[in-house]
């Protein structure tokens, strides 16, 4: 017998996606839970339409608290978790009813599975990162951050699924709305004495991104003097040496993508930035042996990370490196690469293996 499926969520003012993803996670979730933290809209309606158990939270600023209302509240034995703008393909859909009765059982405590947070123009995605998205409900299992909140899992025994991805498909004007949100609540936490290693990375992070990089380098060192995981220490020196680019403190930026180097060589991130830089000064000879290693580079399966580092970005930039040092037939091969590993860019591609060929046929 197939264990009970829950679903998990929390909301506020989402009328607009949250009836489309609990039509889909109701393909194979044996019981939908919404809380709502406030709405003011048609929510509570959409969700106890789609037959949802929908839940009041007082917000306090703190995510993990709502989500923990929404988890003491599911009844299954297995707990899956949505956003309301989120997207579960067909295909998803179907992996999901596998999984669940042939997966989900006692001798298994969560499973992993790509998180899609971001996608360009032509809805390739641009950037994702593993999350616990499946998790069997028992003792100790709770959420933890006031931003950017993670379950703790009591248990080690966990499992990845690539086929198990969650698309996160926001709407435009949602986002808008939501700027700032994030800044805000981590602002506070800092101020009022919070120096968790967690809120500290994710404060530093909010504050580059909202181009607040002195700021950002700061709260980013004050987080190395306790540090994460690898993966989270190896992200803050890479953002670092971002935020010390764009205060243009080149030989700092350089030694932090060197620290990050050496913390973790599999990633491609610092060598892509450590090509970039002799790439912009057209230092081809220079900036070629860094793409050059990158494209040895397998995709972590920890961490953020953005698809086109690992498939054409480093061949697109190698190409171009190897065109310019005279090594064409090598050049053109690589320009092939890139089109092959779907860089989108075709039509510039095609016209640097065009001039490429005519040098090598004169």
């Amino acid at each position: 017998m197939a264990p009970r499926l829950s679903l998990t969520m929390i909301v506020r003012d989402e009328e607009a996606t949250l009836g489309r993803v609990l039509a889909q996670a109701g393909q194979f979730c044996d019981e939908l839970v919404v809380v709502d933290t406030g709405s003011t809209d048609g929510t509570r309606s959409i969700a106890e339409a789609a037959g949802a158990r929908v839940l009041d939270f007082t917000w306090i600023d703190d995510f993990a608290a709502a989500r923990n209302h929404a988890l003491e509240a599911a009844t299954g034995d297995w707990v899956l978790w949505l956003d309301a703008d989120d997207v579960l393909t067909t295909d998803v859909q179907a992996a999901m009813r596998v999984v669940k009765e042939t997966v989900l059982s006692g001798d298994l405590d969560a499973i992993y599975s790509p998180y899609r947070y971001h996608f360009d123009a032509a809805g390739i995605c641009t950037s994702t990162f593993p999350r616990e998205r499946l998790v069997r409900k028992t003792e100790g299992l709770t959420w933890v951050g006031r931003v950017h909140e993670v379950l703790h899992i009591p248990g080690p025994r966990i499992l990845h699924r690539d086929d198990l991805y969650v698309e996160h498909r926001p709407l435009e004007a949602n986002q808008a709305a939501k700027v700032g949100r994030n800044l805000r609540i981590l602002e506070s936490a800092h101020t009022a004495g919070d120096r968790s290693s967690r809120t500290l990375l994710y404060y530093a992070r909010e504050l580059c991104d909202n181009k607040r990089y002195a700021e950002a380098y700061d709260a980013f060192e004050e987080y190395l003097t306790e540090p994460g995981a690898d993966w989270e220490k190896h992200s803050a020196l890479v953002r670092m040496a971002e935020c010390a680019l764009e205060m243009d403190r080149v030989d700092e930026a350089r030694g932090r993508l060197f620290e990050a180097l050496t913390l973790d060589p599999r990633r491609a991130e610092p060598f892509l930035m450590l090509g970039h830089l002799h790439f912009i000064h057209e230092e081809w000879s220079k900036a070629l042996p860094w793409y050059s290693a990158a494209t040895a580079l397998a995709r972590p399966s920890d961490g953020f990370t953005q698809p086109a580092d690992y498939s054409w970005r480093p061949w697109d930039h190698l190409s171009v490196c190897l065109i310019n040092t005279g090594k064409l037939a090598e050049g053109i091969a690589a320009t092939l690469k890139a089109i092959e590993l779907g860089c989108p860019d075709v039509d510039r591609l095609r016209k640097n293996a065009t001039w490429a060929i005519d040098r090598v046929t004169r």
